[in-house]
């Protein structure tokens, strides 16, 4: 009998009453996905992460956020001024204008803003030749760097 009884509480084939009340039979080896589909399971708020802490039943979700909308953007309002507010005080400092900006940006070697992702054709077949090349040259960033690799 010890046997039947462990077998019972490892079985992934043995039936379970759902956790979250919805009256179904779901065998133990599938509960997991049937969590993640229940009606009735309890799921946080989709705004949870600027502030809504409510917990709902799956099925009322849509219902919610229907009839919170007015909250929850009031939440992303306050959210995204204070990161709006913390970005203006980090970057209390006038942008740097460099000099001949106009003449940079003319120029066909010229990269808008870093990063800078730089392909070089044959490197495999350089690198086992031991040979030596450059790339065009170009700038880092507007009045930055003029460099060749």
């Amino acid at each position: 009998d010890l046997i039947t009884t462990s077998h019972y509480t490892i079985c992934s084939s043995f039936p379970l009453p759902c956790p979250a009340g919805c009256r179904k039979t779901v065998k133990r080896g599938d509960m997991k996905h049937h969590l993640a589909t229940c009606e009735e399971e309890l799921v946080a708020c989709k705004y949870s992460q600027i502030g809504c802490d409510s917990v709902i039943k799956r099925k009322d979700l849509n219902k919610h956020l229907q009839d919170e909308k007015d909250g929850h953007l009031e939440k992303a309002l306050v959210t995204v001024s204070g990161i709006s507010m913390a970005l203006s005080r980090s970057c209390s400092r006038e942008p740097f204008e460099p000099p001949f900006r106009h003449w940079l940006c003319s120029k066909s070697s010229c990269y808008p803003l870093p990063p800078l992702i730089i392909k070089m054709d044959n490197f495999d077949i350089m690198k086992k030749q031991n040979k030596i090349w450059f790339s065009a040259p170009f700038y880092s960033y507007f009045g930055g760097y003029k460099m060749c690799l």
